[in-house]
Protein backbone atom coordinates (compact mmCIF):
# COMPACT_ATOMS: atom_id res chain seq x y z
CA UNK A 1 0.00 0.00 0.00
CA UNK A 2 1.43 3.37 -1.09
CA UNK A 3 2.36 5.78 1.61
CA UNK A 4 1.92 9.62 1.34
CA UNK A 5 5.16 11.44 0.75
CA UNK A 6 6.12 13.85 3.52
CA UNK A 7 9.19 16.06 3.43
CA UNK A 8 11.89 15.73 6.05
CA UNK A 9 12.36 18.70 8.42
CA UNK A 10 14.54 19.71 11.34
CA UNK A 11 13.01 20.57 14.69
CA UNK A 12 14.63 22.53 17.48
CA UNK A 13 14.90 20.58 20.76
CA UNK A 14 15.72 22.23 24.07
CA UNK A 15 17.90 19.74 25.95
CA UNK A 16 18.86 22.06 28.72
CA UNK A 17 18.62 20.48 32.16
CA UNK A 18 18.09 22.26 35.39
CA UNK A 19 21.07 22.65 37.74
CA UNK A 20 21.01 19.75 40.20
CA UNK A 21 20.61 20.49 43.86
CA UNK A 22 23.85 20.46 45.82
CA UNK A 23 24.69 17.24 47.72
CA UNK A 24 25.73 17.45 51.35
CA UNK A 25 28.03 14.69 52.69
CA UNK A 26 27.56 13.62 56.29
CA UNK A 27 30.81 12.76 58.00
CA UNK A 28 31.16 10.26 60.81
CA UNK A 29 33.97 8.93 62.92
CA UNK A 30 34.73 6.06 60.49
CA UNK A 31 35.08 8.28 57.42
CA UNK A 32 36.35 11.56 58.80
CA UNK A 33 39.97 10.39 58.47
CA UNK A 34 39.65 9.98 54.72
CA UNK A 35 40.65 12.81 52.49
CA UNK A 36 37.68 14.51 51.03
CA UNK A 37 37.42 13.81 47.31
CA UNK A 38 36.91 16.67 44.88
CA UNK A 39 33.49 17.20 43.49
CA UNK A 40 32.58 14.92 40.61
CA UNK A 41 32.69 16.35 37.15
CA UNK A 42 29.28 16.52 35.57
CA UNK A 43 29.12 15.90 31.86
CA UNK A 44 26.49 18.06 30.23
CA UNK A 45 25.39 18.96 26.73
CA UNK A 46 27.78 20.68 24.41
CA UNK A 47 27.51 24.43 24.64
CA UNK A 48 27.69 25.06 20.94
CA UNK A 49 24.57 27.16 20.81
CA UNK A 50 23.96 28.04 24.42
CA UNK A 51 22.10 24.85 25.38
CA UNK A 52 20.34 24.39 22.03
CA UNK A 53 20.90 21.20 19.89
CA UNK A 54 19.17 19.80 16.84
CA UNK A 55 17.94 16.23 16.27
CA UNK A 56 16.96 14.58 13.03
CA UNK A 57 13.33 13.63 13.09
CA UNK A 58 11.89 10.86 10.98
CA UNK A 59 8.28 10.68 9.87
CA UNK A 60 6.02 8.09 11.31
CA UNK A 61 6.58 4.52 9.97
CA UNK A 62 2.96 4.30 9.04
CA UNK A 63 3.09 7.51 7.07
CA UNK A 64 6.42 7.27 5.26
CA UNK A 65 7.90 4.37 3.24
CA UNK A 66 11.53 4.11 4.30
CA UNK A 67 12.71 1.68 1.57
CA UNK A 68 12.70 2.31 -2.12
CA UNK A 69 11.98 -1.42 -2.65
CA UNK A 70 10.15 -3.55 -0.10
CA UNK A 71 10.71 -7.38 -0.64
CA UNK A 72 7.65 -9.56 -0.82
CA UNK A 73 6.92 -12.20 1.79
CA UNK A 74 7.85 -15.07 -0.53
CA UNK A 75 11.33 -13.64 -0.94
CA UNK A 76 11.76 -13.44 2.81
CA UNK A 77 10.59 -17.03 3.25
CA UNK A 78 12.91 -18.33 0.50
CA UNK A 79 15.84 -16.50 2.01
CA UNK A 80 15.30 -18.36 5.29
CA UNK A 81 15.22 -21.80 3.62
CA UNK A 82 18.36 -23.87 3.07
CA UNK A 83 19.32 -27.42 2.09
CA UNK A 84 19.00 -29.62 5.20
CA UNK A 85 21.33 -32.30 3.79
CA UNK A 86 24.04 -29.75 3.21
CA UNK A 87 23.61 -28.42 6.73
CA UNK A 88 23.94 -31.94 8.22
CA UNK A 89 27.00 -32.65 6.12
CA UNK A 90 28.68 -29.57 7.57
CA UNK A 91 27.93 -30.42 11.21
CA UNK A 92 31.04 -32.58 11.74
CA UNK A 93 33.45 -30.81 9.44
CA UNK A 94 35.18 -28.92 12.26
CA UNK A 95 35.40 -32.03 14.40
CA UNK A 96 36.84 -34.07 11.56
CA UNK A 97 39.45 -31.46 10.88
CA UNK A 98 40.25 -31.17 14.59
CA UNK A 99 40.39 -34.98 15.43
CA UNK A 100 41.34 -37.14 12.40
CA UNK A 101 40.60 -40.91 12.57
CA UNK A 102 43.75 -42.81 13.80
CA UNK A 103 43.90 -45.40 11.01
CA UNK A 104 47.45 -46.46 12.06
CA UNK A 105 46.18 -47.79 15.39
CA UNK A 106 43.55 -49.87 13.61
CA UNK A 107 46.30 -51.35 11.41
CA UNK A 108 48.50 -52.14 14.43
CA UNK A 109 45.63 -53.74 16.35
CA UNK A 110 44.69 -55.80 13.29
CA UNK A 111 48.30 -56.96 12.87
CA UNK A 112 48.47 -57.87 16.57
CA UNK A 113 45.27 -59.90 16.32
CA UNK A 114 46.48 -61.67 13.18
CA UNK A 115 49.83 -62.40 14.87
CA UNK A 116 48.10 -63.81 17.95
CA UNK A 117 45.93 -66.06 15.77
CA UNK A 118 48.93 -67.31 13.81
CA UNK A 119 50.88 -67.93 17.03
CA UNK A 120 47.96 -69.88 18.47
CA UNK A 121 47.74 -71.96 15.32
CA UNK A 122 51.48 -72.65 15.42
CA UNK A 123 51.21 -73.69 19.08
CA UNK A 124 48.36 -76.00 18.20
CA UNK A 125 50.42 -77.54 15.40
CA UNK A 126 53.40 -77.88 17.73
CA UNK A 127 51.21 -79.50 20.40
CA UNK A 128 49.88 -81.92 17.80
CA UNK A 129 53.43 -82.81 16.74
CA UNK A 130 54.45 -83.33 20.37
CA UNK A 131 51.40 -85.48 20.98
CA UNK A 132 52.28 -87.59 17.95
CA UNK A 133 55.90 -87.90 19.13
CA UNK A 134 54.82 -88.83 22.68
CA UNK A 135 52.37 -91.35 21.32
CA UNK A 136 55.07 -92.84 19.12
CA UNK A 137 57.57 -92.96 21.99
CA UNK A 138 54.98 -94.53 24.27
CA UNK A 139 54.16 -97.18 21.71
CA UNK A 140 57.86 -97.82 21.16
CA UNK A 141 58.44 -98.04 24.93
CA UNK A 142 55.53 -100.46 25.26
CA UNK A 143 56.92 -102.55 22.44
CA UNK A 144 60.38 -102.50 24.03
CA UNK A 145 58.93 -103.37 27.43
CA UNK A 146 56.97 -106.23 25.95
CA UNK A 147 60.11 -107.43 24.16
CA UNK A 148 62.10 -107.19 27.40
CA UNK A 149 59.44 -109.20 29.22
CA UNK A 150 59.61 -111.93 26.59
CA UNK A 151 63.41 -111.96 26.71
CA UNK A 152 63.39 -112.05 30.53
CA UNK A 153 60.95 -114.96 30.52
CA UNK A 154 63.13 -116.79 28.02
CA UNK A 155 66.23 -116.10 30.13
CA UNK A 156 64.54 -117.47 33.26
CA UNK A 157 63.63 -120.62 31.36
CA UNK A 158 67.21 -121.02 30.19
CA UNK A 159 68.60 -120.51 33.71
CA UNK A 160 66.16 -123.08 35.04
CA UNK A 161 67.25 -125.57 32.38
CA UNK A 162 70.97 -124.91 33.04
CA UNK A 163 70.55 -125.47 36.80
CA UNK A 164 68.68 -128.72 36.22
CA UNK A 165 71.30 -129.97 33.79
CA UNK A 166 74.08 -129.02 36.22
CA UNK A 167 72.44 -130.93 39.09
CA UNK A 168 71.80 -133.96 36.89
CA UNK A 169 75.33 -134.53 35.46
CA UNK A 170 77.14 -137.72 36.44
CA UNK A 171 80.53 -137.32 34.73
CA UNK A 172 83.32 -134.77 34.54
CA UNK A 173 83.03 -134.70 30.75
CA UNK A 174 79.44 -133.45 31.03
CA UNK A 175 80.16 -131.19 33.97
CA UNK A 176 83.13 -129.36 32.43
CA UNK A 177 80.89 -128.14 29.56
CA UNK A 178 78.64 -126.32 32.05
CA UNK A 179 81.26 -124.45 34.14
CA UNK A 180 83.19 -121.19 33.81
CA UNK A 181 86.86 -121.18 32.75
CA UNK A 182 86.87 -124.95 32.06
CA UNK A 183 90.56 -125.22 31.08
CA UNK A 184 91.73 -123.92 34.45
CA UNK A 185 88.97 -125.59 36.48
CA UNK A 186 89.21 -129.13 35.05
CA UNK A 187 92.35 -130.11 37.08
CA UNK A 188 90.68 -128.74 40.20
CA UNK A 189 87.56 -130.85 39.59
CA UNK A 190 89.65 -133.94 39.05
CA UNK A 191 91.33 -133.34 42.39
CA UNK A 192 88.05 -132.59 44.16
CA UNK A 193 86.11 -135.61 42.81
CA UNK A 194 88.98 -138.01 43.31
CA UNK A 195 87.24 -139.57 46.31
CA UNK A 196 83.56 -138.56 45.78
CA UNK A 197 80.90 -138.90 43.07
CA UNK A 198 80.22 -136.14 40.57
CA UNK A 199 76.42 -136.43 40.81
CA UNK A 200 74.82 -134.05 43.34
CA UNK A 201 71.16 -133.95 42.21
CA UNK A 202 68.40 -134.04 41.53
CA UNK A 203 67.26 -130.41 41.65
CA UNK A 204 64.17 -130.17 43.85
CA UNK A 205 63.44 -126.47 43.71
CA UNK A 206 64.79 -122.99 43.02
CA UNK A 207 64.21 -120.84 46.09
CA UNK A 208 65.60 -117.54 44.80
CA UNK A 209 66.97 -116.09 41.60
CA UNK A 210 68.31 -112.58 41.14
CA UNK A 211 70.79 -110.65 38.98
CA UNK A 212 73.94 -109.40 40.71
CA UNK A 213 76.83 -107.09 39.83
CA UNK A 214 80.33 -108.32 40.48
CA UNK A 215 83.09 -105.82 39.98
CA UNK A 216 81.83 -103.67 37.11
CA UNK A 217 80.00 -106.49 35.40
CA UNK A 218 76.26 -106.98 35.47
CA UNK A 219 76.10 -110.28 33.60
CA UNK A 220 75.91 -112.50 36.69
CA UNK A 221 72.97 -114.20 38.40
CA UNK A 222 72.77 -115.83 41.81
CA UNK A 223 70.49 -118.79 42.48
CA UNK A 224 69.56 -120.53 45.71
CA UNK A 225 68.58 -124.13 45.03
CA UNK A 226 67.58 -127.21 47.01
CA UNK A 227 69.18 -130.47 45.89
CA UNK A 228 68.40 -134.07 46.61
CA UNK A 229 70.06 -133.95 50.04
CA UNK A 230 67.46 -131.38 51.13
CA UNK A 231 70.03 -128.65 51.78
CA UNK A 232 70.10 -125.22 50.18
CA UNK A 233 73.06 -124.37 47.97
CA UNK A 234 74.10 -121.15 46.29
CA UNK A 235 75.28 -120.99 42.69
CA UNK A 236 76.60 -118.10 40.63
CA UNK A 237 75.97 -118.12 36.90
CA UNK A 238 77.58 -115.98 34.20
CA UNK A 239 76.00 -115.02 30.90
CA UNK A 240 78.78 -114.91 28.31
CA UNK A 241 78.77 -112.50 25.40
CA UNK A 242 77.59 -115.35 23.18
CA UNK A 243 74.55 -115.80 25.47
CA UNK A 244 75.75 -119.10 26.89
CA UNK A 245 75.03 -119.73 30.60
CA UNK A 246 77.84 -121.19 32.73
CA UNK A 247 78.03 -122.10 36.44
CA UNK A 248 80.89 -120.98 38.68
CA UNK A 249 81.81 -124.39 40.03
CA UNK A 250 84.52 -123.13 42.47
CA UNK A 251 82.07 -121.06 44.53
CA UNK A 252 79.48 -123.85 44.39
CA UNK A 253 81.83 -126.28 46.21
CA UNK A 254 83.93 -123.49 47.86
CA UNK A 255 87.02 -125.14 46.51
CA UNK A 256 90.17 -125.24 48.72
CA UNK A 257 93.52 -126.82 47.83
CA UNK A 258 93.34 -128.77 51.12
CA UNK A 259 91.10 -128.79 54.16
CA UNK A 260 91.58 -125.66 56.19
CA UNK A 261 91.73 -127.38 59.53
CA UNK A 262 94.39 -129.80 58.21
CA UNK A 263 96.40 -126.85 56.93
CA UNK A 264 96.16 -125.11 60.32
CA UNK A 265 97.14 -128.20 62.28
CA UNK A 266 99.67 -129.86 59.99
CA UNK A 267 101.29 -126.59 58.89
CA UNK A 268 103.14 -127.81 55.77
CA UNK A 269 106.28 -125.67 56.00
CA UNK A 270 107.73 -124.36 52.75
CA UNK A 271 104.42 -124.45 50.88
CA UNK A 272 102.16 -121.70 49.48
CA UNK A 273 98.47 -122.43 48.87
CA UNK A 274 95.49 -120.36 47.64
CA UNK A 275 92.57 -120.29 50.06
CA UNK A 276 89.12 -118.70 50.05
CA UNK A 277 89.00 -116.99 53.45
CA UNK A 278 87.19 -114.39 55.54
CA UNK A 279 89.58 -111.63 56.61
CA UNK A 280 89.23 -108.92 59.26
CA UNK A 281 91.61 -106.59 61.09
CA UNK A 282 93.28 -107.91 64.29
CA UNK A 283 96.11 -107.11 66.76
CA UNK A 284 97.67 -110.49 67.54
CA UNK A 285 101.46 -110.01 67.38
CA UNK A 286 103.85 -112.76 68.51
CA UNK A 287 107.12 -114.51 67.63
CA UNK A 288 108.39 -113.45 64.22
CA UNK A 289 105.43 -111.06 63.85
CA UNK A 290 105.79 -109.27 67.20
CA UNK A 291 106.76 -105.91 65.65
CA UNK A 292 103.50 -104.05 64.99
CA UNK A 293 105.34 -101.38 63.03
CA UNK A 294 106.67 -103.92 60.56
CA UNK A 295 103.62 -106.16 60.20
CA UNK A 296 99.85 -105.75 59.87
CA UNK A 297 97.71 -108.51 61.37
CA UNK A 298 94.48 -109.99 59.97
CA UNK A 299 92.26 -112.72 61.45
CA UNK A 300 91.54 -115.48 58.89
CA UNK A 301 88.64 -117.97 58.93
CA UNK A 302 86.90 -120.09 56.31
CA UNK A 303 83.46 -121.53 55.56
CA UNK A 304 82.81 -124.77 57.45
CA UNK A 305 86.18 -124.51 59.23
CA UNK A 306 86.88 -124.49 62.97
CA UNK A 307 90.45 -123.22 63.07
CA UNK A 308 91.53 -119.57 63.08
CA UNK A 309 94.83 -118.38 61.68
CA UNK A 310 96.47 -114.95 61.68
CA UNK A 311 97.82 -113.64 58.42
CA UNK A 312 100.54 -111.01 58.35
CA UNK A 313 101.39 -108.59 55.56
CA UNK A 314 104.28 -106.16 55.69
CA UNK A 315 103.22 -102.60 56.53
CA UNK A 316 103.00 -100.48 53.39
CA UNK A 317 102.98 -103.45 51.03
CA UNK A 318 100.38 -103.63 48.20
CA UNK A 319 98.76 -106.64 49.90
CA UNK A 320 98.32 -104.83 53.23
CA UNK A 321 96.97 -101.67 51.61
CA UNK A 322 94.54 -103.58 49.39
CA UNK A 323 93.13 -105.53 52.31
CA UNK A 324 92.76 -102.38 54.42
CA UNK A 325 90.88 -100.67 51.58
CA UNK A 326 88.52 -103.62 51.14
CA UNK A 327 87.77 -103.81 54.87
CA UNK A 328 87.22 -100.05 55.04
CA UNK A 329 84.84 -100.20 52.07
CA UNK A 330 82.89 -102.96 53.87
CA UNK A 331 82.36 -100.72 56.94
CA UNK A 332 85.23 -102.40 58.77
CA UNK A 333 83.54 -105.79 58.55
CA UNK A 334 85.09 -108.99 57.33
CA UNK A 335 85.62 -109.49 53.62
CA UNK A 336 85.76 -112.53 51.36
CA UNK A 337 89.09 -112.93 49.58
CA UNK A 338 91.26 -115.43 47.79
CA UNK A 339 94.71 -115.20 49.44
CA UNK A 340 97.94 -116.97 48.78
CA UNK A 341 99.23 -118.03 52.19
CA UNK A 342 102.77 -119.21 52.84
CA UNK A 343 104.60 -121.00 55.67
CA UNK A 344 108.29 -120.07 55.44
CA UNK A 345 111.04 -122.42 56.68
CA UNK A 346 111.86 -122.01 60.36
CA UNK A 347 108.59 -120.27 61.23
CA UNK A 348 108.00 -120.57 64.98
CA UNK A 349 104.57 -118.92 65.24
CA UNK A 350 101.95 -121.66 65.64
CA UNK A 351 99.05 -119.55 64.27
CA UNK A 352 100.83 -117.15 62.00
CA UNK A 353 100.99 -117.35 58.20
CA UNK A 354 102.42 -114.91 55.67
CA UNK A 355 100.02 -113.24 53.22
CA UNK A 356 102.00 -113.43 50.00
CA UNK A 357 99.37 -112.10 47.56
CA UNK A 358 95.75 -111.05 47.22
CA UNK A 359 94.54 -113.08 44.25
CA UNK A 360 90.92 -111.86 44.12
CA UNK A 361 88.68 -109.52 46.18
CA UNK A 362 85.91 -112.13 45.73
CA UNK A 363 85.60 -115.87 46.10
CA UNK A 364 85.52 -116.19 42.32
CA UNK A 365 87.77 -115.00 39.54
CA UNK A 366 86.15 -112.53 37.18
CA UNK A 367 88.93 -113.30 34.73
CA UNK A 368 91.21 -116.34 34.70
CA UNK A 369 94.20 -115.63 36.96
CA UNK A 370 97.63 -115.40 35.43
CA UNK A 371 99.24 -118.83 35.56
CA UNK A 372 102.52 -117.17 36.57
CA UNK A 373 101.00 -115.47 39.64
Amino acid sequence: MARKDKPLELRTVDDSTPEPAPAIRLDNRETEWRAREPKPVRLGPSEVEAGISRRLELPDRDEVELRTHQPDIDVLIESELSNADQLEEQWGEATIRRHPIPWGWFVLISLAIIGAVLWSLSRVDEADLKAVAIRSETQSALVDEEQEKREAAQLIDRIDMTLRNFAAVTSLESLVRLVRQPERVLPLMQHYYADKPVYCGPLKSIKALQPITLGNRGNFWMASIVLGDGEAHTLVLEIEDSGKLLVDWETFVCYQPMKWDDFANQRPVGTSLDFRVYAERDNFYSHEFADADEWMCFRLTVLDGEETLFGYARTGSPEAQQMLDLIQANQRGRVSLILRLGLPEGLKSRRGVVIEKVLSPLWLYLDPPDSRS
